[in-house]
């Protein structure tokens, strides 16, 4: 929590793109995955489906954080939606419920968060980011979740 309050990294793994600089408590721009981050953000905005990109980073060899040659199109929304590529950090977005367990849940109120606007390099501009969140509330309203348009429901009224 103190680290929160400082705006400090708190824990975890560092996002796809960054390494973490555990001395200082930063997030440092790794160059090569930060090309295919750049590359993620770019394709949206051309109008590839999360789906789409992933079987591109799959087809390309391109490994997750986790080494792993699987991109799901749900661990490509995350990338798009973290603002943390834009150089700003949310801080506890999840908290610890069960310090014996270990369980952790999203944060939804029961702890105080903390937006930390420049806190680190951004690999990704913040005009382009918000561009990207623009198109997905937009194909959102279009688009069910697999990136497949959403059928117009036609209501009918009669008259008795």
């Amino acid at each position: 929590k103190q680290k929160a309050r400082e705006g400090k990294w708190n824990g975890g793994q560092a996002p796809f793109g960054y390494t973490l600089d555990s001395k200082k408590g930063m997030l440092l721009v790794n160059p090569k995955e930060a090309e295919i981050v750049k590359r993620i953000f770019r394709e949206y905005l051309e109008g590839a489906s999360c789906k789409k990109i992933a079987k591109g980073l799959e087809r390309d060899g391109i490994k997750t954080s986790r080494g792993k040659t699987k991109w799901y199109d749900s661990g490509v929304r995350l990338i798009l939606e973290n603002e943390k590529y834009m150089g700003d950090a949310l801080l506890q977005k999840t908290c610890t419920v069960d310090f014996l367990n270990k369980k952790r849940v999203k944060n939804t109120g029961m702890q105080p968060q903390y937006y930390v606007e420049d806190d680190h390099e951004p690999i990704i501009p913040k005009e382009m980011f918000l561009m990207v969140q623009e198109e997905m509330a937009r194909r959102g309203a279009t688009q069910d979740w697999f990136g497949r348009k959403k059928a117009l429901v036609q209501t009918t009224y009669f008259r008795r």
